[in-house]
């Protein structure tokens, strides 16, 4: 039940920190706010890939430190009872 609960949590977070590095990609990448930052500049760096893994990373370990009390809780209780709730 630990496990269960725990994974929940950091998968929720891995995925949510997929969806904001994309979406963060997108923002900065698109032209029109490339030209509102740097007007004129032609030649832009590549969004760092070191970015990503860092915020996919934290988000995980968010994942879990939001799970870790949930899983606690789940474990000391009945089966049927965590799941249920």
């Amino acid at each position: 039940m630990f496990f269960a609960v725990m994974m929940e949590s950091v998968v929720a977070a891995i995925a949510a920190g997929v969806i904001g590095v994309a979406v963060s990609i997108a923002i900065v990448q698109n032209p029109a706010v490339q030209n509102l930052i740097a007007p004129g500049v032609q030649d832009l760096p590549p969004y760092p890939l070191e970015a990503a893994l860092i915020a996919l990373g934290a988000s995980a370990a968010v994942g879990v430190l939001a799970g870790f009390m949930p899983a606690l809780v789940a474990v000391k209780v009945k089966v049927i009872d965590a799941i249920r709730y």
